[in-house]
This record gives structure tokens, sequence and C-alpha cells, in this order.
């Protein structure tokens, strides 16, 4: 793994664990315990990571400015896969045509 990929992988985790504490503390501690006491609970929590982190991943590469890169990654934390819908059909031209 390239030393930029791990600096996404890193800063995609290090917001999607700032914004766990937040909606965590924004929620109670009753919220978040009776999701994760559930096995459903803990492995849609982590299919959800996996699929924010990955996604972070190839916007960063995709995007040719960091800074525009960021701008899409950080919303798909806090609004989820709507985000990732909404990049991809801006991009799908940018997409195919780097085959």
């Amino acid at each position: 793994m390239s030393q930029k990929l791990k600096l996404i992988v890193g800063f995609a985790l290090s917001v999607f664990l700032v914004a766990c504490v937040m909606a965590y503390l924004a929620v109670g501690l009753s919220g978040f315990d009776k999701v994760l006491a559930e096995p459903w609970g803990l492995v849609t929590i982590l299919d959800l990571v996996l699929g924010v982190v990955c996604m972070t991943a190839v916007i960063f590469t995709v995007e040719s400015d960091w800074k525009k890169a960021a701008m899409w990654s950080v919303p798909i934390y806090f609004f989820g896969n709507i985000v990732t819908a909404i990049w991809i059909l801006t991009r799908l031209d940018q997409i195919t045509d780097s085959k």
C-alpha cells in the first residue's frame, strides 16, 4: 500500500471515529449500547466503516485536487452513501474513461 493511500485511510478512519464519538454523545450511552449489543448492529457498523473508508480511498485516488476530494469524502461520514451515489453519478464519465 502506498504512503499516500495509508495517509488517506488513516485520515478517513480518524474522521469516522470523531463522527462516531459525536453521534454517541448526542444519542447518549444507551443508544449505541443497544445497537452494539446485537450481532447485526456490530456487523452493520463494521460494514459501514469499511464502505466509507474504501470509498474515501477511491475518491482521493480519482480526484486530482485533495481539497476537492476532502469536500466529497467528509460528508460521507455524516450523510452516508447518498453522497457516494452523487459522487459516482457526477464522475461516471471520468471513471469510465480512465480504463
